[in-house]
């Protein structure tokens, strides 16, 4: 086998590493792998007793990657995207070029859509495919390019990533919905139907964050729940309720009307959004032509 040829362990114990690693999670990887987090536990395992090391310090909330380990992952994840890139330019060779794109739902539909749609009008032989989930890093095949809420792998060497913006954080609700509740204090604010988003990421704001740091830290409401932030817009543009808003990434619906901020309330997002890729001496023509372009259409400017 050629594992063995080249003294590696098993494939399967440095792909579950490698995994594990990326998400900081042992159930997180357990879910992109489509496996139990007990078996990516044993696969760890079986990895640290091959090599003789500790790659992850187990902790009662969490894992957390040791010194050892963060050299081994530097060099898988370079490996492996690698591997992809050559895998991808082999499938392609032939083919019109294809760059890969992944995002959530809401900032496909909010923002990447649109710029995408004028890149195509000026760049109309790159095709440009779109990832969509709101589960990080939930494809097998490693996409071009990542937009990411958050970047945690910022020291990574095999990565480039470069801030797009950082957003504001405002109430948004339907105008109907605002002409019927006019008192738009903090206080009457949390008494009344608030839209939360049920994330399976722990990155984002909830309306529970986001009153502790306007300095509210009373009882607020906990009406309705959603695991989908698109449909959670839709449902405020119905005068459901109030749904915590990207004021940036809500431009076109604020400026449509479709909804408006509830007062004047506003904090700064807490993190950056990402666009991510391999080293940028590592990416095709094509992939840095799309990278640039939407750097340079970033909202801020």
């Amino acid at each position: 086998m050629a594992r063995r040829h080249y003294k590696l362990p098993s494939l399967n114990t440095l792909a579950a590493f490698e995994t594990s690693a990326r998400n900081g999670s042992f159930k997180n990887a357990a879910r992109e792998l489509g496996v139990t987090p007990g078996a990516v536990s044993h696969q760890i395992k079986s990895l640290e007793q091959d090599l003789g090391v500790v790659l992850f310090n187990r902790q009662h909330r969490g894992v957390e990657i040791t010194r050892e380990g963060k050299k081994l992952f530097s060099v898988l994840q370079q490996s492996f995207m690698d591997i992809s890139s050559t895998l991808n330019d082999i499938r392609n060779a032939d083919k019109r070029p294809i760059v890969t794109i992944s995002a959530t739902t809401a900032f496909s539909s909010l923002w990447l859509t649109p710029r995408l749609t004028q890149f195509w009008k000026t760049s109309g032989d790159i095709s440009v495919n779109q990832h969509v989930s709101d589960i990080q890093n939930p494809f097998d095949e490693t996409p071009d390019l990542r937009i990411v809420y958050g970047f945690r792998q910022k020291n990574n060497p095999s990565l480039s990533a470069e801030v797009l913006f950082r957003d504001e954080l405002i109430p948004v609700c339907s105008p109907a919905f605002l002409e019927e509740h006019k008192d738009t204090s903090i206080e009457t604010l949390a008494t009344l139907p608030l839209i939360h988003l049920k994330a399976p990421d722990d990155r984002w704001t909830t309306w529970f964050s986001w009153f502790e740091s306007m300095g509210y830290t009373d009882k607020i409401s906990n009406t309705i729940e959603m695991n989908n932030y698109m449909i959670a817009l839709q449902t405020a543009s119905e005068d459901a309720g109030v749904v915590l808003g990207w004021k940036n990434l809500l431009a076109p619906m604020l400026n449509r009307g479709t909804l408006v901020p509830f007062g004047d309330h506003c904090i700064p997002a807490p993190m950056d959004f990402y666009l991510v890729s391999a080293r940028v001496d590592r990416l095709d023509e094509n992939v840095l032509h799309v990278r640039e372009c939407l750097l340079e259409n970033n909202i801020q400017k």
